[in-house]
């Protein structure tokens, strides 16, 4: 088959690296892909085609005079010109939506999937609620109600999915869950894919006398859905660091200097793979404070290292991390909760420790190994396409 993945970006965000981790699997088992992105990067070994309604030439001075919305609207229409045109040219057997919310001011919308739908088949992967018509791709302070699903009246939805017209899916059953409840369509559970690369040959052993070691990562620090540095000020103010002899290094862009300190140590962002997991060398826990999260990649790439996770217990976290025998589940970023943690993290012994790391490793290779769940994705797109 050919398929068309459409995305917001090619590599940066988790819901990028987990379109490109879906389409490499896609291609080993024998179907051509390709990527329609916003961004203007490209990616070796992945043919990608640039796509979005920036002008170019003498009409980005036009554009500047240009009231924001009458910019937006003309940017969507070339996007969408743009769109069309590519589905004419390459005749997909059908297009592979993932999150696109970054792509917005570039022109892409909803309508893309509506065009889509015109010419074909379409499949919808949620990485967040973005596509469920919430307005925003987290929500965590307020109760759902249904809209419109990726655009559309929910009715149509429903009759797109029973005609085989729109397949869905998510990577946490949680998430597949709440589409159900708010829209009545049916969401098949894929998980992303690790490869033998992504995976510890050995558990990792606990370190001795160095106390303990946490990794926070994001893309950006300060983004306000992943609760990093709101958290951050907690262990700091309340001194749990000291108390329970903790240091926390914080990987991605956005690192606010006033935090630095012996026991706060900013990494800076690291894209390459090989240095990400080279990090776990000296990590002995991932700690995930999100306030709201699908199936993070993160948390999955960590149990391939055979490191234990802290997380916040939001959306299909649960589903990951099981209480005690692979990580702790917080069910709040509260002074008493944060320091009760640690506390326990100081106190593992070095042969509990090793017993976490294997339980890691075990059930990311079960769940989440490319070579053991290709079947999943042989069934899902004959699904798709007969």
């Amino acid at each position: 088959m050919k398929i068309l993945f459409a995305q917001d970006h090619l590599q940066t965000g988790g819901a990028a690296k987990c379109a490109l981790r879906m389409q490499r699997l896609c291609r080993e088992l024998g179907h051509e892909t390709m990527a329609a992105h916003g961004d203007e990067s490209v990616l070796p070994g992945y043919p990608s085609q640039i796509l979005h309604g920036k002008p170019w030439g003498g009409l980005r001075l036009w554009e500047i005079t240009q009231a924001q919305n009458k910019k937006l609207i003309r940017r969507q229409e070339r996007a969408e010109e743009k769109f069309l045109q590519l589905l004419k040219d390459r005749r997909f057997d059908f297009v592979w939506f993932h999150n696109f919310a970054g792509a917005r001011k570039w022109g892409w919308s909803e309508k893309l999937v509506q065009l889509a739908l015109q010419y074909g088949k379409v499949v919808i992967t949620l990485h967040d609620m973005e596509y469920l018509g919430v307005g925003a791709a987290y929500v965590w302070d307020r109760p759902l109600s249904a809209s419109r699903f990726a655009g559309l009246d929910p009715a149509q939805a429903r009759g797109y999915n029973q005609q085989g017209r729109l397949q869905i899916n998510a990577c946490s059953r949680w998430l597949g869950q709440l589409c159900q409840d708010l829209y009545g369509l049916h969401s098949r559970q894929l998980a992303v894919p690790l490869w033998l690369e992504d995976f510890r040959a050995t558990p990792k052993e606990s370190r001795v006398g160095a106390g303990v070691h946490l990794l926070v990562a994001a893309e950006h620090l300060n983004d306000p859905r992943k609760n990093i540095l709101p958290t951050l000020e907690v262990l700091l103010e309340k001194r749990i660091l000291e108390r329970t002899q903790s240091t926390l290094f914080c990987l991605g862009r956005n690192f606010p200097e006033r935090l630095r300190g012996p026991r706060v140590v900013p990494l800076g962002h690291v894209e390459d793979r090989r240095s990400f997991r080279s990090l776990y060398d000296q990590i002995d826990f991932l700690f995930h404070p999100s306030l709201l999260d699908n199936f993070p990649l993160l948390i999955q790439e960590s149990l391939a290292q055979g490191c234990p996770v802290v997380a916040l217990d939001r959306g299909g976290v649960g589903e990951m991390v099981v209480e005690g025998w692979n990580g702790w589940r917080l069910a709040d970023c509260t002074a008493a909760s944060l320091e009760k943690t640690f506390l326990e993290l100081a106190r593992i012994r070095p042969h509990e420790y090793r017993t976490l790391s294997e339980n890691c490793l075990s059930l990311a290779a079960e769940r989440f190994r490319a070579d053991r769940i290709n079947n999943q994705y042989k069934e899902f797109l004959k699904e798709v396409n007969p």
